[in-house]
């Protein structure tokens, strides 16, 4: 997917942008919606776009005020098959980008409760304003959760805007310091060209003071960051801090060697575990699924090792991230604290239908992860997480590493949080499987998983052949975007640029990248459900990005 100014010359964009504003907001336009797309593209407007595969799967606009220095949010339309998938805050950053580079300080947005979906529409918000924007609670997701997650704050409320109990909720965010806009050329340039400049001396082994404060500045406006950042780059460390709270209840705090919970970052070492087999000959990526394992007769009999590895397999998935949005849903007819095994994910796996044909296209498919687990059993003989400890994780190095049990955590481990429909911040023990598996689940530090990136390159724990397979491109998700075997690849042209494990689950984020060509690793895990992906653009995008142009 591609975020870029707003392609005016194509009247089809413009088309579908006032269709977009017409399903999304049919109170305000459905029947001017044309008349809102020409003022929004208007000269002295900011407006970008989200495309893939030439059709339009979002907008945003942005409207000078205050002699622009501040600027008005309206609006921010996304499709709504790609809501929950990052479209919306993408086009967030890059709005705000733009407006830096313009000299603008801040920027706000009014967004209208006329639907009844928070607590200010109960009530008569004349009275005790300040004490009922304070304890805000979200009934029917209303969006001021997903502005709070990338930074913005709500500073005020109109009442009774839109009608009787209907306010209008003001959220804005500061972009820009006064000294940050007297250097003029925008933050990311700038910071560019701080770092090139910092890290051309081989003695320099931090991030500069500016830096680390521009750092610090991104990781604040992300509200209620919890976890832990690490920024490498040729294993020396340039920056690693930790943020928030492992355990709110009794106020203990993350540290650098806390372990984290990293969801589906988990796959990578499923894929290894099925690399480690492929080297020993006791299994190819060629085998057919019902040559190794009996237990799935209804699955296509095409459905090879490699389709598992690569998400193109087609078989049911007991938990669709493209039609399910609440992983937690899936323990109301099967208690999430009876899934110990992988054979206890059976029930789930075999109760869905074949999507596709074997190869045709690329689906993300935990459930396909499950059944490389169960093929590991099955050949090695052994327990799916005593096979990756024994070959994977013992080999890196990885000794604070595990599949841990949730009802028995070892010290320093962080429990994952996320908001009830109160608002209010509760563990997630309840919400995942109570001991991870080949789909997901594993906990880790952020020094081992330095580790894992390093010993799998040089070659300790699988050989280079076989490195070199599980590092191919084999499945294009989207413009740039690929998946190998348990991990994701970014290229430009025919050059990987980028490998990326990452996972997301009720109260975890997570997200590694390693940059082959400058010798980079950017890890941060959280234990929330945002964070880590908001932060890890940026850094690459502010940090590094001078650097990823050169090369």
């Amino acid at each position: 997917m591609e975020i870029k100014i707003f392609d005016q010359n194509k009247e089809g964009y413009i088309k579908a942008g006032a269709k977009l504003l017409q399903l999304n907001f049919p109170e305000s336009y459905s029947e001017d919606s044309m008349k809102e797309m020409k003022e929004i593209l208007s000269e002295e407007r900011i407006a970008f776009m989200a495309v893939e595969n030439d059709k339009l799967m979002g907008f945003i606009g942005g409207i000078p005020q205050y002699n622009k220095t501040g600027w008005e949010l309206h609006p921010l339309v996304v499709d709504g098959s790609t809501r929950s998938k990052g479209v919306g805050s993408k086009l967030v950053d890059a709005l705000e980008k733009e407006i830096i580079n313009r000299g603008g300080m801040m920027i706000y947005l009014g967004t209208d409760d006329e639907r009844f979906e928070t607590s200010l529409s109960d009530g008569d918000l004349f009275e005790n304003t300040y004490e009922k924007i304070r304890n805000i609670k979200n009934y029917h997701n209303h969006p001021y959760e997903f502005y709070e997650k990338i930074g913005y704050k709500i500073v005020g409320v109109l009442p009774d805007a839109n009608g009787p109990g209907k306010p209008d909720i003001i959220m804005a965010k500061r972009l820009a310091s006064n000294a940050e806009r007297s250097m003029g050329t925008g933050e990311g340039k700038i910071l560019s060209e701080n770092l090139t400049m910092d890290m051309s001396d081989n003695r320099t082994e931090n991030l500069s003071e500016e830096l680390q404060k521009r750092l610090l500045q991104k990781i604040k406006e992300i509200e209620d960051f919890s976890g832990v950042v690490s920024i490498k780059k040729g294993g020396h460390t340039l920056y690693q801090e930790a943020f928030g709270y492992a355990d709110l209840s009794n106020k203990r705090v993350n540290n650098s060697d806390t372990k984290f919970g990293i969801a589906s970052g988990a796959k990578f070492f499923t894929a290894l575990g099925i690399g480690k087999l492929i080297e020993e000959g006791k299994l190819s990526s060629k085998d057919r699924l019902n040559s190794i394992v009996k237990l799935f007769p209804n699955f296509h009999s095409d459905v090879k090792v490699h389709h598992l590895l690569s998400h193109t397999s087609g078989i049911p998935d007991y938990f669709d991230e493209e039609v399910m949005d609440d992983f937690s849903e899936l323990w109301i007819e099967q208690p999430m604290y009876l899934l110990r095994k992988t054979k206890d994910f059976l029930p789930l796996i075999n109760k869905g239908k074949t999507m596709f044909e074997p190869g045709e296209k690329f689906h993300y498919n935990n459930g396909a992860y499950i059944v490389l687990g169960l093929i590991i059993e099955e050949i090695s003989g052994m327990n799916f997480t005593d096979f990756i400890k024994k070959y994977i994780l013992n080999p890196a190095g990885m000794k604070n590493s595990g599949y841990f049990a949730m009802d028995q955590l070892p010290e320093n481990t962080a429990l994952g949080y996320t908001k009830n429909e109160q608002g209010a911040m509760i563990s997630n023990i309840y919400s995942i499987p109570v001991i991870g598996g080949p789909d997901g689940g594993i906990f880790v530090t952020a020094e081992d998983v330095s580790l894992l990136w390093e010993r799998v390159f040089s070659g300790e724990i699988l050989q280079q052949e076989t490195v070199d397979t599980l590092f191919k491109a084999y499945a294009k998700v989207q413009e740039e975007v690929y998946y190998g075997y348990g991990m994701w690849l970014r290229k430009k042209g025919n050059e990987v640029y980028k490998y990326m494990i990452m996972g997301e689950d009720p109260g975890v984020n997570f997200r590694s990248s390693y940059y082959p060509k400058i010798d980079w690793e950017v890890t941060v895990l959280c234990n929330r459900e945002y964070g880590a992906d908001d932060l890890s653009v940026w850094i690459e995008e502010n940090l590094m990005g001078g650097i990823l142009n050169e090369k």
